[in-house]
């Protein structure tokens, strides 16, 4: 009889080690709220143009965080600052352009405008840890604009 008893409370032990693993990306950090999830791509381009690659990888989660550590792993940590910091080199301007609410994912549009092109993406955001993450990226559609930023506009003198 005992033995039964040993066996169900170590089935009970590892259900709930299971569920808490499961969890552990939904569950609020204390101090934290969930704030704007357009907030995150903003956050995402200043850590960006710092070469802040901890403060980067923390506006990710799931696989996609994992894809990056993996990355920064294989780069190491100076060469994926570098990384981080070329994604937005020579940048014009950058912009939310859209958000589509989905069940618990907001899904965002953004633009980073280059001289001679520029590129959309979307970006999938969830609540993880208590505040919004990136969980998914589209991948990213360059395009010619139809005039050159920095084009002169109106009459020239």
């Amino acid at each position: 009889m005992s033995r039964n008893v040993g066996a169900t409370a170590l089935t009970v032990v590892v259900l709930a080690v299971g569920l808490a693993v499961a969890l552990r990306d939904r569950l609020p950090e204390r101090g934290q709220d969930a704030s704007d999830p357009s907030d995150v791509f903003w956050e995402m381009v200043d850590a960006s143009r710092e070469g802040a690659a901890d403060a980067y990888l923390d506006l990710f989660a799931g696989e996609v965080r994992e894809q990056l550590e993996t990355v920064r792993e294989e780069m190491g940590d100076a060469a994926f600052r570098q990384y981080i910091r070329q994604r937005i080199a020579g940048l014009k301007g950058v912009a939310v352009t859209d958000r589509e609410e989905l069940r618990d994912t907001v899904r965002l549009e953004v633009e980073y405008v280059r001289e001679a092109s520029y590129e959309t993406q979307s970006l999938d955001l969830r609540v993880a840890r208590g505040r919004w993450r990136i969980v998914a990226l589209g991948p990213t559609q360059e395009r010619e604009p139809p005039v050159p930023y920095g084009t002169p506009v109106g009459p020239a003198d």
